[in-house]
């Protein structure tokens, strides 16, 4: 009876190391993207990291917009006629956006409860899940970011 249970012990310790073996498989990037929102969504909370993407956008459009009237003050041209020039605004673009990182979380835990308390309207009045409602939420909140830009680099090309 002795054999029977340790081949028992045994066959469960060959199970697990296989499953060990699998979880140490190399994950792509869609999937460490994944696991990176899902670890942020549990450090900070749904609503702060929703309150974090509204900021984030709103921070890419308004440096966005800056580097983008100063290039063009300095130059003469759109960064993006330039394809040098446009790298180079992304960059600066991506280099500001870095720089205000502590400011965009401390404003995310500060938004979180009244962002909490909109994101339960919405899940409401639209009777979608809250996943649903924050994704509706960010389209319509970039779709007006976009917009806004647009009409900025419009009114002053």
């Amino acid at each position: 009876m002795s054999t029977k249970a340790s081949n028992q012990s045994g066959s469960a310790q060959e199970t697990k190391e296989k499953s060990t073996q699998v979880d140490e498989q190399p994950i792509g990037l869609i999937q460490k993207l994944m696991n990176w929102v899902k670890a942020k969504a549990w450090q900070l909370g749904q609503a702060a990291l929703l309150a974090y993407l509204f900021i984030d956008i709103t921070c890419y459009a308004v440096l966005g917009l800056i580097v983008r009237t100063g290039f063009k003050a300095m130059k003469g041209i759109e960064p993006w006629e330039d394809p040098k020039a446009f790298l180079v605004a992304a960059a600066a673009t991506w280099a500001g956006n870095n720089a205000t990182r502590p400011f965009r979380i401390a404003g995310a835990a500060a938004l979180a409860p009244p962002l909490e308390m909109v994101l339960s309207f919405v899940q409401a009045t639209l009777g979608l899940s809250r996943f649903f409602s924050a994704i509706a939420m960010l389209i319509c909140y970039g779709c007006a970011a976009l917009t806004i830009m647009g009409l900025w680099v419009w009114f002053t090309h």
